[in-house]
């Protein structure tokens, strides 16, 4: 039950370990990975920055509170024994629409930054992709079933661990069976992820034309599914459902320490966000105050 709600807080954009501390190091982090793909101009990242800053803000006053609504919402799904694949999957769902949010919140004042973008940087972007796909290509390659699963396992009973402290013999099988039982998406992610960044490619080239170029982005960034075959997206679907069920076992499995441990640490991340997002609330009411 634990790796559900840890699989649903990386969906929120959050990590297991987040905390009140490392959150006011966002607009830092935002900045270091932009930095890893594209050398802005002095321009260029005057308005970036602007927009990292006006975008942590609102985050912070706006947003957060939607994931202190569904996780203490899920909270309450698994503590009642209410939680069901279906359920779940549906969860899933209203995850990614927190991610599509941020998007629709920066694309306005992303544009322009887009738009002025040298095909020099345009270059430096796509070769940071390129070789993004290259290395997931390379993760993957020539790797046995067998060997997939069991990286699929070990992966799986580590973020379970984070989340139970540790988990018992019986857990690791009903992951490895979980593992075992799940539909192949693998060729066909891989093949997403190529045609994803071939439009984005294209958008980039574009990017003299607003109305396509928001078109473009719109659809890579908010609507992703598109660019999936019908398969795939049946198999995702099939794939959620089936953890789902899967957090219903390991919840049944829970030991009295595991529980207290989960329940400790995701109400810990509850009142972090909570906190946050009070303080936000508070700061904006100081300053329209002033």
């Amino acid at each position: 039950m634990k790796k559900g709600v840890m699989l649903l807080v990386c969906l929120l954009g959050l990590s297991a370990c987040s905390t009140k501390f490392s959150y006011h190091f966002l607009d830092w982090a935002i900045g270091w990975e932009q930095e890893d793909y594209v050398t802005l101009d002095k321009s260029q990242q005057k308005a970036f920055d602007a927009l990292i800053e006006k975008f942590v803000l609102w985050h912070q006053s706006k947003e957060l509170s939607h994931y202190v609504v569904q996780l203490t919402e899920v909270e309450s799904l698994i503590k009642t024994n209410t939680l069901t694949p279906v359920l779940w999957a549906e969860h899933v769902e209203i995850a990614k629409r927190h991610w599509f949010r941020l998007f629709e919140f920066a694309l306005p004042e992303l544009l322009p930054i887009i738009m002025s973008l040298s095909d020099a940087q345009v270059k430096q972007i796509l070769a940071k992709l390129r070789e993004d796909e290259q290395e997931l290509v390379k993760e993957f390659a020539g790797k046995t079933p067998t060997q997939l699963q069991k990286e699929a396992d070990e992966n799986l009973q580590e973020q379970f661990d984070d989340w139970l402290g540790s988990v018992s013999a019986e857990q690791k099988e009903l992951i490895h069976q979980y593992n075992q039982q799940r539909l192949s998406t693998l060729d066909m992610w891989l093949e997403y992820r190529h045609e994803w960044l071939r439009q984005f490619e294209v958008a980039l080239g574009q990017r003299a034309d607003k109305a396509l170029l928001t078109e473009r982005l719109t659809l890579l960034m908010t609507q992703p599914d598109e660019l999936k075959s019908e398969q795939h997206k049946v198999f995702l679907r099939k794939n959620t459902e089936a953890f789902g069920t899967l957090l219903l076992a390991m919840n049944a499995s829970l030991s009295d320490k595991q529980s207290k441990h989960f329940y400790k640490k995701l109400g810990g991340l509850i009142q972090d966000l909570t906190e946050l997002n009070q303080e936000a609330i508070e700061k904006e009411v100081s300053a329209k105050k002033a």
